[in-house]
C-alpha cells in the first residue's frame, strides 16, 4: 500500500512539473504578444510610424513573434534568427524602407554567416563517439530497430528517409554518445529510462525536439550531437 502512495505521489509531482512548464511557457507566449502589441500602438501614438489592426505587412508577425518566442526559450536559435531576420525584412519592404530586391541580397549571405557561426561555436564540448561507433542509414529508405543490448555509440544518417531506434529496453552503464545528421529526414530516439541527455549541435532550419523527462541526478548521461538541415530529431 505504502509504494502505491509513494508511486501516485510521485506521478503527481511529475504531472505537476509538466503543468507548470506548460503555464510558464503559454504566459511567454501571451507576455511577448502583449508586450509586441503594445510597442505597435506606442509607436502609433509618438506618429514613429502608422499602425492599423491591418497595416502593410502584418502578415510577418506570423514570422516574427514565433522565432522571438524560440529564442527567448533558447531552441534552434540559430534558425529561429534567420527566421526572425526574414520576418523583419519581409516587414521593412513591405512599409517601403527598403526594397523587396534587398531581401535576398542580405539574407543569403546571413544564412552563410549564421551556419559559419554554428559550425565554429556549435562544436564546443562536445562529446565524440568512439571509433567502434554503429552506423545507421537511412537514405530514401527507413530504419526501423528495437535494441536490447548497447554495445558501442551510435552515428545516424538520415537523408530523405527516416531513422527509428528504441532503446528504451537497453540497461545502459556508461555515457552514450549519438551522432545524428538529417537532411530532408527525421530521426526518432526512444531513450531508457533513468538517463540525463545533453543536446548539442547545428540546426539549419531543422532542431531537435526533446519530449523526454531526464533525471538530474542520473549517473549516465546520453549525448546528442546533430546536424540537422530541414530535418528533424525527436527524442521520446
Amino acid at each position: 500500500m505504502r509504494q502505491a502512495l509513494t508511486k501516485k505521489r510521485k506521478e503527481g509531482v511529475v504531472e505537476t512539473c509538466l503543468l507548470d512548464e506548460f503555464m510558464n511557457k503559454r504566459n511567454l507566449f501571451w507576455g511577448i504578444i502583449l508586450i509586441v502589441v503594445g510597442v505597435l500602438f506606442l509607436g502609433r501614438n509618438m506618429e514613429w510610424w502608422n499602425f492599423s489592426v491591418f497595416f502593410d505587412g502584418w502578415w510577418t508577425l506570423f514570422l516574427i513573434i514565433p522565432s522571438l518566442i524560440s529564442i527567448v526559450r533558447r531552441e534552434s536559435i540559430a534558425c529561429s534568427f534567420l527566421i526572425l531576420v526574414l520576418g523583419v525584412l519581409m516587414l521593412l519592404a513591405s512599409q517601403n524602407v527598403i526594397e523587396w530586391s534587398m531581401i535576398w541580397k542580405i539574407f543569403v549571405p546571413m544564412i552563410i554567416i549564421v551556419i559559419g557561426l554554428s559550425i565554429i561555436f556549435g562544436n564546443r564540448k562536445v562529446r565524440k563517439t568512439k571509433s567502434n561507433a554503429k552506423e545507421y542509414v537511412a537514405i530514401f529508405s527507413g530504419v526501423d530497430e528495437v535494441i536490447g543490448e548497447i554495445k558501442s555509440d551510435f552515428r545516424i544518417t538520415s537523408v530523405f528517409g527516416g531513422v527509428e531506434l528504441d532503446l528504451r529496453d537497453a540497461n545502459l552503464k556508461e555515457d552514450l554518445v549519438i551522432d545524428c545528421f538529417t537532411l530532408f529526414g527525421g530521426i526518432d530516439l526512444r531513450l531508457p529510462k533513468n538517463v540525463k541527455v545533453h543536446v548539442s549541435g547545428i540546426p539549419i532550419f531543422g532542431g531537435v525536439e526533446n519530449k523526454y523527462h531526464d533525471i538530474e541526478n542520473a549517473k549516465v548521461t546520453v549525448y546528442i550531437n546533430h546536424t540537422t538541415i530541414f530535418g528533424g530529431v525527436d527524442l521520446l
